[in-house]
């Protein structure tokens, strides 16, 4: 009878264990913590000591098809650090955050939102409901941010969209598909295959191609400058670093993911350039016209980059973008274009947008983060709107971070990738 009640006992306890949130050890600001596995996809929730009752769900951005399922507090590796300081920056300022692997790599739009989407629930059922809910993201992770905002407005308080591709899916596969035919057209037979037709390879700082689109660069840079002043790319750059990379890392993106969006569109081509009039090298336009290679867009494709996703302007809460203004990875002209978007509906009044004058993608600090996110909380709950425009100089005086937000943002960022590739090349960064 002893035995029966010890095990009776036993089992209580686990059972209660199992139904109380676990203690916080992933992370040093939150006093518990839950990560588990849902629908495929790894998830990770916190709450902090001190929570404000407010919770960030947080998108992440595109990811490399062939890598493995992973939280993005653990990959990418160049990109993973500063996740997880973002997460300590938030939850240090009382927010509760979470976030999912989503259960696919690649374009994983549709994935992607109702993976960060089920969050609410799972939080909810975990932690109890929050007094306000915001969803935010960065790149990719900024578009299904912004899908989220207008398929659910009345779930969320407000929605933080950074660096985005906001002007629509087929806007930024435009973008890094002409940076492809420009550049084989310029530097012919350095990459294998064409826009469309990419055959696998490895894409690191020491991959042969990465290698041979340096070497490509660097023995004929006016052919660089030339391909970088074509209007329908004007790829951002001051320096012969920022050059290489302002080539290089749209390339990566046509290699790593051409084949990921192919399959997802039935193999119909998503880019089309067979009335695409190449500009901005005056004379040599005819030249660059001739020989520059031509693709058919399909309906199916565009149709899909259309459903994942283009912003419908049909906003009914606070979405405060933030984008720095030379992005070689996704153009800082996606915010000019959501603003039309949101014109055209005539819901401008829910849309904010600002910008910080730096290189690179996305290259703010999550001191940054905080800053903004707290004027997207005030403008939700005061309904006291931020200005849109230039923030560098407010940023600067506001976060003591800011004054060194660009070196920041760098080493907490992308520079596994960048540094190696200029060092390489016997550059500096930028």
């Amino acid at each position: 009878m002893k035995r029966l009640l010890t095990t009776c006992a036993l089992s209580v306890v686990i059972v209660l264990a199992a139904c109380l949130p676990a203690l916080a050890e992933h992370s040093p600001n939150a006093a518990a913590e839950e990560l588990g596995v849902s629908n495929g996809a790894q998830y990770a929730m916190f709450v902090p000591k001190a929570w404000n009752g407010r919770l960030v769900l947080w998108a992440h951005g595109f990811v490399d098809p062939t890598a493995p399922i992973a939280l993005p507090d653990e990959l990418p590796v160049d990109v993973a650090p500063w996740l997880a300081q973002l997460r300590e920056t938030l939850l240090g300022a009382g927010y509760a955050v979470a976030y999912s692997s989503y259960a696919e790599n690649g374009w994983a739009v549709k994935d992607g939102a109702a993976r960060t989407h089920e969050l609410r629930t799972l939080f909810a059922n975990r932690f109890g409901v929050p007094s306000h809910v915001y969803v935010g993201g960065r790149s990719l992770g900024a578009l299904i941010t912004v899908m989220l905002a207008e398929s659910y407005p009345d779930d969320y308080a407000g929605a933080l969209a950074m660096c985005g591709p906001l002007g629509g899916g087929r806007q930024e596969i435009d973008y890094v598909a002409n940076v492809r035919v420009l550049f084989d057209f310029f530097f012919p037979g350095v990459i294998p295959g064409n826009a469309l037709n990419v055959p696998p390879m490895e894409f690191s700082a020491d991959s042969p191609v990465v290698k041979a689109i340096v070497a490509a660069i660097l023995a004929e840079p006016q052919k660089a400058a030339m391909l970088a002043a074509v209007d329908q790319i004007e790829l951002p750059y001051r320096t012969p670093s920022e050059l290489v990379l302002s080539i290089v890392r749209p390339l990566g993106y046509n290699i790593r993911g051409t084949n990921d969006l192919l399959a997802r569109t039935g193999g119909q081509s998503p880019f089309g350039n067979l009335n695409t009039w190449y500009t901005g090298l005056l004379l040599y336009d005819s030249t660059v016209n001739a020989g520059v290679g031509r693709f058919t867009a399909k309906d199916a494709a565009i149709r899909y980059l259309s459903d994942y996703y283009r912003p419908r302007g049909t906003l009914r809460l606070p979405l405060l973008t933030l984008h720095t203004t030379m992005d070689p990875d996704v153009p800082f002209a996606h915010e000019a274009a959501l603003a039309k978007i949101m014109a055209a509906t005539g819901r401008s009044k829910w849309l904010a947008q600002q910008s910080v004058q730096r290189y690179g993608h996305c290259n703010v600090t999550p001191a940054e983060v905080l800053l903004t996110l707290g004027r997207l909380v005030k403008w939700a709950e005061t309904g006291a709107k931020p200005a849109s425009g230039d923030v560098t100089l407010q940023l600067a005086i506001e976060s003591p971070e800011s004054a060194l937000g660009n070196l920041q943002g760098t080493l907490t960022n992308e520079l596994t990738f960048d540094q190696a590739v200029l060092q390489s090349a016997g550059l500096p960064l930028p």
